[in-house]
This record gives C-alpha cells, structure tokens and sequence, in this order.
C-alpha cells in the first residue's frame, strides 16, 4: 500500500470554511480523514491517524489514568449506572451483578446495576497492558453470536438478594 500524505478533501457540504485532509494511518495503514469535530479533527492530522486509531490513543491515555477505577470485563470495558426504573438505562434495565478484583481499588466489592452500558472491547494490545478489574456473577455473561447481531447479554439470576449499587462505590 503506498501511503498517501496529507491531501485535501473536496468537500460536497458546506464546511464552514475549515479544510479536511486525507493522509494514510502511521498505525494501521488505513486512510485517514479528519472529517471530525474538534479536537479530533486537529489531533488525527497533527498525529496522521485515522478514527479508530485516534480513538484507541485518546483511550489509551484514559486507562493510563484511571485503570483502576474501571470496569473491565473480560478486555470489554462497562459503565455501570446506579439508575434501578425509566426506560433509558443500558442493557434495557436487565440486573447484572458485578465483583470486582484486583488490581480494583473496589476488589472484593459487589455490586448490583440495573443500567450497565457497554463501552467498548479493548484491542488486544490494551487488553495485554491492562488486566480485568472485575467480573460478572449469577451466570451474567457476554456472548458472542454468529449473524446480522453479534453480541448480546445474559442478565445474572434475579433470585438472588443484590447487592448495593454502583454509587455506593462512587462509581
């Protein structure tokens, strides 16, 4: 693949005045477009990295920063929410519960989360640096499927009594 340098993109829509460029990806060898608002637009041009790689980057610097208070799963990273009714919680309000574990500054802690947002499956580089800080209990578990959907979630056993929530932990 021959990689291209910075070139304009002929925009079809009204920039605004601001000049897109397209450049091949120094990660990944995609071409890259920073078609994007700010400061992803700048920071994929001065860094010549295409979306997912930028992003990868971007959260990278997170997990440097916070590893420790996230919640991992599995290399999959999860945002548990405290919120228990209404109808716009993640997984549609199904009951996960989670233990965490070292290297958690909440290991040996469960918790209960009836809103659990699904952030985003480490690559695998990341996964390598950056261990699990928790699990999933009472049969809770991510599966993977073959066909147009591919991933989905089994809640944990509702029968059992849960555990305090995810803001009992500031989390």
């Amino acid at each position: 693949m021959t990689a291209v340098e910075p070139r304009p993109v002929k925009a079809n829509w009204d920039t605004g005045g601001v000049q897109y460029y397209e450049y091949s990806c120094v990660e990944c060898g995609a071409i890259g477009r920073n078609i994007y608002c700010e400061p992803h637009r700048s920071d994929m041009l001065e860094r010549r990295l295409c979306w997912s790689c930028n992003y990868w980057r971007d959260f990278e610097v997170r997990l440097e920063r916070d590893h420790t208070r996230m919640t991992i799963i599995d290399g999959h990273v999860y945002g548990p929410g405290s919120r228990t009714s209404g109808s716009f919680r993640g997984t549609a309000g199904r009951r996960f519960d989670i233990e965490y574990i070292e290297p958690s500054i909440h290991a040996g802690k469960r918790v209960t989360t009836f809103d659990l947002w699904s952030v985003s499956t480490l690559p695998e580089p990341l996964q390598k640096r950056f261990a699990d800080t928790a699990r999933f209990l009472g049969g809770a578990e991510k599966r993977t499927l073959n066909g147009e959907i591919t991933t989905c979630w089994n809640p944990s056993d509702h029968r059992a009594e849960p555990y305090p929530l995810p803001r009992t932990l500031g989390i």
